[in-house]
């Protein structure tokens, strides 16, 4: 591991899998982790520690596919490495324990009995190929922009970090297809999020007040203990939308519960789309609507909710695929 870590440049993960799988001979294998640890944080300061490790846990699937409601912050009992290795994958070719997607780790009731918490934020691991590694038989089975795309809105989307495998061939090089698909997925996202709507809309955000943490701006209440807030746009005129994008300040903690987004159409406030978590990001697609004011709500928080980026987008290729 030392050699690993000196002699590669700079590394941004280690990441030890849960298997904990059994030798030829039968015998349990067992890890120093504390040891590990050490040598990785002295080595490697910079670099997350994932699954096995302090920094990030397995999401509970390898499709790519995160949680509707997740929580970065959850009982301590999360980082037990006998449970961690419970759940994941025991032997090759063998998929997980099922999928953890839909269990609950941090709400309210969750956390109330706890002993501790820990900030410990989801990872989704999923390959650009049907596994994880290359085979010539696979060329034709490469994820498309589309699916590369609704697999990030449904990870980074949905509060993780994404981490996508791409298996180099026997060349050691990326294989074309996948080069391309990959181009074409970063200019469909980067041309996607380059026109946040919202921007040259006018705001009116009764009960709030523009703070800074670090030169990073961020929206919360003025009343400390006000943890609901309503952000009311007007653009220059109707326009179509179907993305919405939310970011908390993460660095201060997760604290939105529930929002909503409405628009104003015949003399009323209408629901487009509702969702829970917030976290370092969320990204939810709808059919496209076309209005001039819209109205974000933070319906439920933890705390005076803290906002740093809200954006609307038009996504003109319509749905991914």
């Amino acid at each position: 591991m030392s050699e690993l870590l000196t002699r590669y440049g700079q590394i941004e993960e280690v990441w030890f899998d849960g298997a904990n799988g059994e030798g030829p001979n039968g015998k349990k294998q067992e890890y120093d982790w504390n040891r590990y640890y050490q040598v990785i944080r002295e080595k490697q300061p910079e670099a997350v520690i994932a699954v096995m490790g302090p920094d990030v846990r397995w999401v509970g699937t390898e499709t790519g596919y995160g949680r509707d409601t997740e929580w970065s912050v959850v009982p301590a009992s999360n980082l037990a490495q006998n449970h961690i290795a419970a759940g994941s994958q025991q032997q090759m070719n063998i998929k997980p324990a099922g999928d953890m997607r839909h269990k609950d780790l941090g709400s309210r009731e969750r956390i109330k009995e706890a002993k501790g918490l820990v900030w410990y934020p989801a990872e989704t691991d999923v390959s650009i190929r049907p596994g994880w590694f290359y085979h010539e038989e696979e060329d034709n089975k490469v994820k498309s922009p589309g699916k590369l795309m609704d697999i990030y809105f449904n990870s980074v989307g949905k509060n993780g970090v994404l981490l996508l495998n791409i298996p180099p061939t026997a060349a050691g090089l990326i294989h074309s297809v996948d080069a391309a698909n990959l181009k074409k997925w970063n200019d469909w996202r980067t041309a996607l999020f380059s026109k946040n709507l919202l921007s040259k809309a006018k705001l009116q955000a009764a009960g709030l007040v523009l703070k800074k943490w670090k030169k990073m701006p961020f929206w919360t209440t003025k009343d400390e203990k006000i943890s609901i807030a309503t952000f009311e746009y007007t653009l220059p005129k109707a326009t179509a939308f179907n993305v919405l994008s939310l970011q908390e300040t993460i660095a201060l903690g997760q604290r939105v519960e529930r929002f909503n987004l409405e628009v104003w159409q015949d003399g009323v406030w209408q629901e487009v789309l509702k969702g829970t978590t917030i976290g370092n990001k969320r990204l939810l697609t709808f059919p496209t609507v076309s209005a001039q004011k819209i109205r974000i709500n933070i319906l439920q928080s933890r705390l005076n909710p803290q906002i740093e980026q809200l954006g609307l987008y038009f996504n003109e290729r319509g749905v991914f695929e």
